[in-house]
């Protein structure tokens, strides 16, 4: 061992006497790595939902209006949504093409009644306001005989007929908003519902059957509490462009005009007529009251600015491993108003409530299937256009459904998911009408929950959303939601949170996303109609309507002819 510290030594040196040779190169430094995005949200989450709705509710976005840059927009970002989650695209592809005029009346026509003190000129928008499914240029109504018809209601399943032996054909109907029942009863009880409000209640129905009985025009008499809303939101709604499904008529055989009339005009009316507005009204509230000649008539032209425009319906799904042909349909509109009249230098109504929250429901619920296991059936998902032209992105799809109606097993609907954090309860709007609402009622037990019937039936909401474009075709249509019974706060809370949601928010332009908002109940929502919609795709019930709805004869009649 003593040797071998010379030896090195020795090497050394002679390692020294040739010093050419360079030392060698640093290892190379190791490549930077990049930074990894975050995990995407849990499906359903908060975080998911609210991600959508900060897109979709963006000012980029303009409102999200049919037919502008906003619309382009939103069918891309749904679009690539659907395929980035896994969906397949529906039977026409990722949309479906939804053909629609657009008509706005010109100047301010007005509605001149002629009686036996001579001719009267009613003010456009004060007084009256108006439209016409016609699509032509200009309609005209010339000295037409005014009939009272009550409420407007022909209804053989409760043995009802307020045009029975009228003759219309020609005429104008004077009609009542809301059933005949509406302020009789206390309660939901009675032939019509009660305090809530039935097909037959709805505004659009009134003009649809005074279209079958021949009526040449149609005047609705507003009033607020029926109607559930102020003649401002009449005069809002109707004086703006309005939008409708193209005829291949074009229109010719619908009415010269459907319109509305404020309660002083009609008080002028019924008062020139000679007749007593408040008794006729008692009597059209009980069964066999009989249509009344009101001794006027009535003259109004409308011109019409048109044009023809498409808009789209999305459509995504997850087929079926057993029975794809049989299909559980999901739906919620991902239109709003666009811009609208500003607020403070604020004009785009964003909708991120309705329905920005709705439409980031659907893609989740849509990921959360994308991700499991295949159902057993198909599950569709469908985001539709112009809910707020009239449910008229619905509408078409009930008309030229992508799947058959008889194959299609129930429809659930979202139209503004709960902003303000977990709920104790669950509201099903147009409660009791069908057997989705007890698969409902399972899942909302299993979430320590109460259902119950929505908190103001005599809103009318079921009319007033895409389920009643499916409803009215057959479908087992469900809308229900989180309600007004807060985990934080209670109903106190959730009520003064409604009403100024209500006032403030609801087609304005303060209706925008907000970080203050809680979509803890949005997500809880969302995991209780996914277990509803996994219920219905994994078994092989058919749920149907129950006794007394509406639907329920045509539904019958859709299964039977396999349509």
């Amino acid at each position: 061992m003593r040797f071998i510290a010379p030896a090195v030594a020795a090497l050394a040196l002679a390692l020294s006497g040739c010093a050419t040779t360079p030392p060698p190169a640093p290892a190379p430094a190791p490549a930077p790595v990049a930074p990894q995005p975050p995990p995407p949200p849990a499906p359903m989450s908060p975080e998911a939902i609210a991600a959508h709705i900060k897109v979709l509710a963006s000012d980029a976005y303009e409102g999200r209006a049919p037919a502008t840059e906003g619309e382009v927009k939103t069918l891309a970002y749904l679009e690539a949504q659907f395929k980035t989650i896994g969906l397949d695209p529906g039977p026409s592809g990722w949309t479906q093409p939804v053909p629609l005029a657009e008509s706005i009346v010109q100047g301010a026509p007005a509605l001149t009644i002629t009686g036996k003190d001579g001719a009267k000129t009613y003010a456009f928008r004060d007084q009256w306001v108006a439209f016409t499914r016609r699509f032509a240029t200009q309609t005209e109504v010339k000295n037409a005989e005014l009939v009272f018809v009550g409420y407007g209601v022909t209804a053989p399943d409760k043995g009802w007929s307020d045009y029975a032996k009228a003759n219309i054909k020609g005429k104008i109907a004077v009609i009542l908003v809301n059933d005949p029942d509406f302020e009789t009863s206390t309660d939901l009880t009675g032939p019509f519902g009660g305090k809530a409000m039935t097909y037959y209640g709805r505004w659009t129905y009134k003009y649809e059957e005074a279209q079958r009985q021949g009526a040449i025009g149609a005047l609705i008499v507003h009033e607020t509490a029926p109607a559930a809303y102020p003649w401002a939101v009449v005069q809002s709604s109707w004086t703006r462009p309005q939008y409708d499904m193209i005829s291949a008529d074009k229109g010719a055989r619908e009415m010269a005009f459907q319109a509305w009339i404020s309660t002083p005009t009609a008080a002028d009316l019924f008062k020139r007529a000679g007749l007593d507005f408040a008794k006729l009204k008692a009597a059209a509230q009980k069964p066999g009251f009989k249509a009344v000649p009101m001794k006027l008539k009535g003259s109004a032209t409308l011109d019409l600015a048109i044009k023809d425009v498409t808009s789209a319906n999305v459509i995504g799904v997850v087929k079926g491993a057993e029975r794809p042909d049989e299909v559980v349909l999901y739906t919620a509109h991902w239109d709003h108003l666009g811009r609208c009249p500003a607020v403070e230098g604020d004009d785009i109504c964003n909708g991120a409530l309705d329905n920005a929250s709705g439409t980031a429901t659907l893609i989740e619920i849509a990921r959360a299937f994308a991700a499991g296991p295949k159902p057993k059936r198909t599950v569709a998902f469908l985001a539709v256009t112009a809910e707020e032209k009239g449910l008229l992105g619905s509408a078409y799809y009930a008309a030229n459904p992508l799947f058959p109606l008889s194959k299609t097993v129930a429809n659930i609907n979202m139209d503004g998911m709960p902003g303000f954090g977990r709920t104790n309860d669950v509201e099903v709007i147009g409660y009791g009408k069908n057997e989705v609402e007890d698969v409902l009622a399972k899942h909302v037990v299993a979430q320590g929950r109460v259902l119950k019937p929505e908190a103001f039936p005599e809103r009318g909401g079921y009319f007033r959303s895409d389920q009643f474009s499916l409803a009215k075709v057959g479908v087992p249509a469900i809308f229900a939601s989180g309600g007004l019974d807060l985990v934080n706060g209670g109903v106190e809370r959730g009520k003064k949170l409604d009403e100024d949601y209500i006032a403030n928010a609801y087609h304005k332009p303060d209706d925008e996303w907000s970080d203050a908002w809680d979509l803890s109940g949005a997500a809880e929502d969302s995991k209780l109609l996914f277990d509803v919609g996994a219920d219905l795709a994994n078994g092989a019930a058919w749920p149907a309507w129950k006794p007394g709805a509406e639907f329920k004869s045509i539904r019958e009649e859709s299964l039977k002819s396999g349509k």
